[in-house]
């Protein structure tokens, strides 16, 4: 018997027949597994607010090499030109990541 395409909110599917002695008994069709949880409360804020840092500096630094490689090929040395502007523009998009509520902990 093929099941049916189930709803996410079904937990089980229970039939119930009849025994010899004229009792009823369950026979559990399907069952979902309850889902693993991967951190403890104490830890999610915390793990939320590294990932976000993480976020934010692969954002820097992915901008800064962006950038790097534009102003290499515009001019002849133009890493070196363009480097305090590359790194206050780099820095200022990573720190748009970084949301307020991860930093309290919220």
């Amino acid at each position: 018997m093929d099941m049916p395409r189930l709803s996410k909110s079904v937990r089980r599917i229970t039939i119930l027949n009849r025994d010899a002695s004229g009792g009823w008994s369950p026979i559990v069709l399907f069952k979902k597994d309850r889902k693993k949880k991967n951190s403890t409360a104490l830890v999610r804020p915390v793990e939320r607010l590294t990932r976000s840092l993480v976020e934010a500096g692969d954002t820097v630094t992915s901008t800064y090499l962006r950038r790097h490689k534009k102003a290499n090929r515009k001019r002849r040395d133009g890493w070196v030109r363009d480097l305090p502007n590359n790194i206050v523009r780099a820095t200022s998009k990573g720190a748009r990541k970084i949301r307020p509520a991860d930093l309290l902990g919220l």
